[in-house]
């Protein structure tokens, strides 16, 4: 079980260490565990023990120390899946899902490691598109959480400027439609092949990358249909040039 997750790991998080050094710290740290669990007789000190010391190790050894963050990304990710991969297998043996035997076990064992794997490197390249965002109107600035998009090409045919889309409830919050003014640019997408969006020109869009702030100046946010944007975890549909 622990060749698995160490594997998954170093496959799903490009870690580009050797089989031979993961089959060897985890045959190691499996002989480790089993000595702690006859030598120890108090079973909370010996869940504390394997949860901590020698998980912890395991991923030190198989990985190596390449800075805090890195290693906490790593032990994280091994310790999760040793505790899915524990219960799920328990789960299926104990109600008679699978036979007892180690060539079966592993086998769903490793096929559910690699879809708790592949969840979460999808969750993790979600995740890095995701930006903070300020739009600025005038006086008005609007703080909202925006997403990088490579699939966003649209541009405004009559002034050649990439548009960002704006979820309609946040538009309602920065533009007036008494004080600024709108155009319709037409648009393809998928289902829609003659559609027109509400088109506006912002002073200022601004990007806050960490400590990094990048700003676009006269940007040109398109305004989403009713209910597009409402439902997700961002505001803002960036341009794919605006990354």
């Amino acid at each position: 079980m622990d060749l698995i997750a160490v594997t998954g790991v170093n496959c799903f998080l490009h870690r580009n260490r050797t089989y031979r050094r993961l089959i060897f710290t985890s045959a190691l740290f499996s002989l480790a565990g089993l000595l702690l669990l006859l030598a120890l007789r108090n079973v909370l000190l010996y869940a504390l023990a394997t949860h901590f010391l020698l998980n912890t190790g395991m991923v030190l050894v198989c990985f190596g120390w390449t800075g805090r963050r890195e290693f906490l990304e790593n032990w994280a990710v091994t310790y999760l899946v040793v505790i899915l991969l524990g219960g799920f297998l328990e789960w299926v043996t104990e109600n008679g899902v699978l036979p007892r035997n180690v060539l079966s076990e592993a086998l769903v064992g490793a096929l559910f490691l690699y879809a708790v794997l592949l969840y979460v490197r999808r969750r993790r390249r979600f995740g890095s598109h995701l930006l903070r965002a300020e739009l600025c109107k005038g006086e008005r600035t609007l703080s909202v959480t925006a997403y990088w998009d490579s699939g966003n090409q649209l541009r405004d045919p009559y002034t050649g400027q990439s548009v960002s889309i704006l979820s309609r409830a946040k538009a309602g919050e920065l533009f007036s439609e008494e004080l600024d003014r709108f155009r319709l640019v037409p648009y393809r997408s998928l289902g829609e092949q003659n559609g027109m969006l509400w088109v506006t020109d912002v002073e200022e869009l601004r990007l806050y990358k960490g400590k990094e702030c990048v700003s676009h100046a006269h940007a040109a946010v398109g305004i989403a249909q009713q209910g597009l944007l409402e439902e997700k975890a961002y505001d803002l549909v960036l341009h794919a040039s605006l990354r």
